[in-house]
């Protein structure tokens, strides 16, 4: 890289989490022993949304769990060739669960056994596929040093790069999704109308923001070091990174216009030592009492059981992503585009990331 820097990637951390028990009466077909191994994504809100999401699913069932991490389908796909699948649940991306169904590595999901426990009204129908089951919602949204900007950061992605309205330091996570998104929506486009994506036309859109932008971060988890050192202060940043600074006091604020977001889904892999006992907890972890406690433990994400709305403050509702006010004008990630497209923008991308 010349004058700017490039944030190395982290390994992947590997967690254990055996929850509680606890008595509550469930149907009989929810009952089962052994010990479920959970792949997901890691990082320091992983406890959390674990007892929100499990609560007292072992003592309501009998059935253990155990946390690992980091979702990977090539991974997965040797682990099926060799006959030792070690995952009973995964929590892959779009593109990601879409490419594992492609591959033949997923069990459909049992959605007799899911609507038995959680009626079928309370879900968002587009996150229930037949190989997966919406988990979250994740975001990239503006966010801006409120100390540096007191009367109000960019409201879209083309002030962002306004750099005499808002003269700054600039970051963007250094991945091409959704970095050409962002310089799509940079150029002039509206949020959730960037597919089917002309690519030559993205990346002219990047060559336009690329020399605005001063730190490419690789690691999703230096967004928090960045915000409370005061590195930067214009970012299209994660949102769950970035709120849980601002509850620890610091001096940042974000917009929901044009954020983008991209869904996850429960998977549960094609061979799965304990996958009966999979589709138990994912049935369980689209309850409305799992996602209410994970919104109010972490108000971060988007749920697919969309019930829950109705249950929350509207102080709490104003903060959610996923709600109805805050939803109006997001871009959701095409996940089935980048599965068909991500090896050829990536060969490009990294060739253009090279020369910044």
């Amino acid at each position: 890289m010349k004058a700017k820097r490039l944030f190395s990637a982290a390994a992947a951390i590997v967690l254990g989490y055996v929850l509680p028990a606890a008595a509550q009466d469930v149907p009989a077909s929810f009952k089962g022993t052994g010990t479920l191994i959970v792949n997901n994504w890691g990082g320091p809100t992983v406890e959390k949304m674990h007892k929100a999401w499990y609560g007292d699913f072992t003592g309501a069932t009998g059935i253990a769990l155990s946390a690992t991490s980091i979702p990977d389908v090539s991974k997965l796909k040797i682990m099926t060739q060799v006959n030792n699948v070690e995952w009973d649940v995964v929590d892959f991306e779009g593109n990601q669960m879409l490419m594992a169904t492609k591959n033949n590595l997923l069990e459909p999901i049992d959605y007799d056994l899911l609507f038995s426990l959680v009626p079928k009204d309370q879900l968002d129908p587009a996150m229930l596929s037949k190989y997966g089951v919406g988990s979250t919602a994740f975001s990239t949204v503006i966010a801006w040093n409120k100390e540096v900007f007191p009367k109000g950061g960019p409201k879209d992605w083309v002030e962002f790069f306004d750099t005499q309205k808002f003269p700054g330091r600039r970051a963007l996570y250094a991945n091409p999704k959704p970095a050409l998104e962002i310089a799509l929506m940079a150029s002039g486009k509206k949020a959730g109308e960037l597919y089917p994506m002309n690519i030559d036309e993205a990346f002219k859109a990047l060559d336009a923001i690329g020399p605005k932008v001063n730190l490419w971060v690789e690691k999703t988890s230096q967004w928090d070091v960045l915000i409370q050192n005061k590195e930067v202060d214009l970012m299209g940043a994660s949102l769950a990174r970035t709120m849980a600074q601002i509850a620890a006091g610091e001096p940042y604020a974000v917009t929901f216009n044009q954020s983008i977001v991209e869904q996850s889904f429960w998977t549960i892999p094609k061979g799965a030592p304990n996958a009966k006992e999979a589709q138990k907890l994912v049935a369980w972890m689209m309850r409305k009492e799992g996602a209410k406690k994970a919104l109010e433990l972490l108000p971060y994400y988007g749920m697919t059981n969309v019930a829950v709305y109705k249950e929350l403050t509207p102080e709490l509702i104003s903060k959610l992503p996923g709600s109805p006010q805050n939803a109006k004008n997001t871009h959701k990630i095409d996940a089935q585009w980048w599965l068909d497209n991500e090896q050829v923008v990536r060969t490009r991308w990294l060739d253009w990331l090279s020369k910044r």
